[in-house]
């Protein structure tokens, strides 16, 4: 949704995912291991299994108990020469003195033996890397092939993330930032074949996340095509299936995010949004709202409109806009979504995120009874908050 003071036309724009939710928020990873391209996941777990390693040798979930894995998942189509289980011999013949405890593990998709421990890992297509917690909790996964300048810092920090007689479900948490200090959104597009990140502070809010995720996208558009091009390789027709989700139904496919990326390599990098207070009190007026009632779109059940709704807190100028995302539960999945977002003929939220006249926002997320969470995202050419 979006309004403006030279007209009083109003374009209702409504996000309903009409899907099964996203993956279950995600823990912050060791720099070392973002930097590599590895992505946290977090509520989803290995299932058991027995299976021959690419060595012959038996291995079974039971084996594992206890021990933090990382796991390469390798095809002879795509690695011909091997590259991968010679890294993953590499990383296991390193950890070998400073952690006897940590699997390093090869499981060939060209085998039928290996295939239920891929499948217990939730059928990654190879070349994949999984990071598996002493207590079989999927931590982490890298898809693709993994660079061999960065695996030795990225899984050294992975394995950190649990000291060696570690068998408790929580990693060591990253140090935290002084208190007070802001999340700040920092880019590394360097490496080549990683997705870009958005990188915050460990203690950041989700809604800081999302901040920090719209900031990366709008600031470095090419950047941001890296990202989009990492989720176009999880879609399968009409079905986004990532490692360890849910699958979820898409309305168009690849067409839209296509489409997406061809935006993005035309647009030009903006200003980053800088938070507003009385913005997010509006936001989250209606996502509480909405988290109660269980109803989507613009309309609050009070009768509020995005309109009234920010102007409770304060006086806005030029123009104001609304995005509402539901299902999404990290925040880089929140931006995604409504980046590509697919089928949304108008592709308004993608108009709204990369409006050269928005310069403030407002972000709350919350429940939702329906779609599990909700993001209220409203916009502003300027506030004063009152």
């Amino acid at each position: 949704m979006i309004h403006t003071r030279r007209t009083t036309a109003l374009a209702v724009i409504q996000f309903t995912l009409t899907m099964l939710p996203l993956a279950a928020w995600s823990q912050a990873l060791p720099r070392d291991a973002s930097k590599a391209g590895f992505i946290a996941t977090a509520g989803k777990r290995m299932a058991s299994f027995e299976v021959k390693s690419l060595t012959g040798s038996s291995l079974s979930s039971k084996d594992l108990a206890g021990s933090p894995a990382l796991f390469h998942i390798w095809s002879a189509r795509d690695d011909p020469a091997g590259n991968g289980p010679a890294l993953a011999a590499s990383l296991r013949e390193a950890l070998l003195e400073s952690r006897p405890d940590a699997a390093v593990i090869v499981l060939s998709a060209d085998t039928d033996d290996a295939k239920a421990a891929i499948r217990a890992l939730g059928s990654p297509s190879a070349p994949a890397w999984i990071f598996v917690s002493p207590v079989g909790e999927i931590v982490a996964y890298r898809l693709g092939r993994l660079s061999a300048s960065q695996a030795g810092t990225a899984v050294e920090a992975l394995f950190g993330l649990y000291p060696s007689d570690s068998r408790s479900v929580a990693p060591v948490a990253p140090a935290a930032p002084a208190p007070g200090t802001a999340a700040q959104a920092k880019v590394d597009a360097s490496a080549p074949g990683t997705a870009a990140q958005a990188k915050v502070d460990a203690s950041a809010s989700i809604e800081e996340r999302i901040l920090a995720e719209l900031n990366l996208a709008r600031t470095k558009p090419s950047a941001y095509i890296e990202v989009l091009k990492e989720y176009r390789t999880h879609i399968r027709g009409n079905y986004l299936e990532r490692p360890g989700e849910t699958t979820v139904v898409l309305n168009e496919g690849v067409r839209a995010v296509d489409e997406a990326i061809a935006f993005l390599s035309r647009q030009t990098a903006l200003p980053p949004l800088t938070p507003s207070a009385g913005l997010r009190r509006a936001a989250a007026d209606h996502a509480a709202d909405q988290g109660r009632t269980g109803q989507t779109g613009h309309a609050g059940s009070d009768r509020s409109t995005m309109k009234s709704r920010v102007e409770r807190y304060g006086t806005w100028s030029r123009t104001i806009g609304e995005n509402i995302a539901y299902g999404a539960e990290t925040a880089r999945d929140v931006v995604i979504q409504l980046i590509v977002d697919d089928g949304v003929a108008s592709r308004g939220h993608r108009a709204n995120i990369f409006n050269p006249g928005f310069l403030v926002v407002g972000i709350a997320f919350g429940a939702h009874p329906t779609y599990r969470t909700v993001c209220v995202q409203d916009f502003a050419g300027g506030y004063t908050e009152r």
